[in-house]
């Protein structure tokens, strides 16, 4: 065996087991794992809790895979990441796009409100079910109490995508949580804020809107027979570090925050449910963009999540109150030295409208024939592909939508800004791929 990954790993290669009997199968839990998924349900407040060992992703596919089907119309935020549209592929729901304004400032979106749920529900009473992304990667919260009664009042389920607000459950300070809020399936990425391994997540149900065995069966189908069961420690591990000393170590962290000033301002829309462990900066002030700042505190520190106007650093189990002073005196450094710079002139990123119907649903532009064309001569042509400014991974255009000047302008930017676009099959986006239809 190679020497380093010996180094690295220890004995832990010799614990990497399988489906040995007093371990469990996670197809088909009746065991320890049972046990294991039975305390994160009770002490999150859902009916039902599953394990997830390829990240929120699979917890996404299944719950569209549970509750729409071929020629479904189901309501999707526009802000979902791409993962979401790989579950309308497999599942050949027809979405409706709901639209999300943006801050014109700093040209972050805002969250799905209520009115645009409403308006959707209004407009296409054929919907079976609705999914949302709350919070945003940003920490904003859509009102969902208020679009949860909503939706239920049209008698379809509320599945949530709340892969940022795992820890929502273990502080008062937090935000409610989408099971609190009504939600009927919740996907929480665990890995994201709790202290667990990489790709490792939990699919919560409460309720009857959405069947039990339908959500096992979907996710069957989409996970892997082989789970490596130092994934599933982990979930389990931080299952109960959360029940036991989870307010305990969020409120000391917050605390922490409290107590320090950033010499840049901080992205806090008013009315707007927000985690206080996102912590968003507007870098324009000082005529950088987040990817210059971004670069300037790398090695030393390494923020979440970088764009045209802003920085966000996301904070958690982790991080030490040694770690705030760190960021807090680097950018006060970076502010001294770069303050008397103009300001970035504002950044027109268009706000995505209320109700959009795609020219072809996702799974139609997947099985359709497609070509690579000059981007130049794609106006008005469906796109074959999902393009993605990453992280976070939220689409500028989906598959099946046609390509507009401001969808070709925003991917220009963003690419000339320093975003990687992922989903491009030409990532210099000298061409791209469209339908032949």
């Amino acid at each position: 065996m190679e020497p380093l990954l010996r180094a690295l790993w220890g004995t832990a290669l010799e614990q990497d087991l399988s489906e040995l009997p007093g371990l469990d199968n996670l197809a088909q839990p009746t065991g320890v794992l049972a046990e294991a998924q039975a305390v994160v349900a009770a002490t999150v407040g859902s009916d039902r809790a599953w394990f997830l060992v390829n990240g929120a992703t699979g917890g996404l596919l299944a719950a569209l895979l549970a509750t729409v089907g071929p020629g479904d119309r189901v309501l999707v935020g526009r802000n979902v990441h791409r993962s979401v549209i790989a579950g309308l592929v497999l599942a050949g729901a027809k979405p409706v796009y709901l639209g999300v304004g943006v801050d014109p400032q700093w040209g972050l979106p805002w969250p799905v409100t209520r009115d645009v749920v409403a308006a959707g529900l209004a407009a296409y009473p054929d919907t079976k079910a609705v999914v949302l992304v709350s919070p945003t990667y940003e920490g904003l919260c859509s009102p969902l109490l208020e679009i949860a009664q909503c939706v239920h009042n049209h008698g379809v389920p509320l599945i949530v995508d709340e892969a940022h607000g795992s820890h929502f459950a273990y502080h008062p300070a937090f935000p409610v949580t989408a099971l609190a809020a009504g939600a009927d399936v919740v996907v929480q990425s665990w890995h994201k804020t709790l202290g667990t391994l990489t790709q490792t997540a939990v699919l919560h149900l409460k309720g009857e809107r959405v069947s039990a065995e339908r959500l096992s069966q979907a996710l069957n189908l989409v996970q892997t027979s082989s789970p490596n069961y130092w994934l599933l420690a982990a979930l389990e591990g931080a299952g109960v570090q959360m029940a036991q000393q989870g307010e305990q170590i969020y409120g000391r962290l917050l605390q922490w925050v409290k107590t320090f000033e950033w010499p840049l301002p901080r992205w806090q829309p008013p009315g707007i449910p927000q985690d206080p462990l996102r912590l968003t900066l507007g870098t324009w002030p000082i005529g950088l963009t987040g990817f210059a700042l971004d670069e300037l505190l790398q090695p030393q520190i390494i923020a979440e999540f970088p764009s045209g106007r802003s920085l966000t650093f996301c904070l958690g189990l982790g991080t030490t109150q040694t770690m705030l002073e760190t960021l807090a005196d680097r950018l006060k450094s970076v502010y001294t030295e770069y303050c008397h710079n103009a300001p970035l002139p504002p950044l027109a990123i268009p706000s995505i409208p209320s109700c959009q119907e795609p020219a072809l649903s996702p799974r139609e532009a997947y099985f359709c024939p497609q070509r690579s064309i000059p981007l130049r001569a794609a106006l008005n042509e469906i796109s074959a592909e999902t393009i993605a400014p990453y992280p976070p991974g939220i689409p500028t255009v989906i598959a099946g939508e046609r390509f507009t000047e401001s969808v070709i302008a925003t991917l220009q930017t963003l690419q000339e800004l320093g975003a990687e676009m992922v989903g491009a099959s030409d990532p210099t986006l000298q061409t791209l791929r469209i339908c032949k239809v």
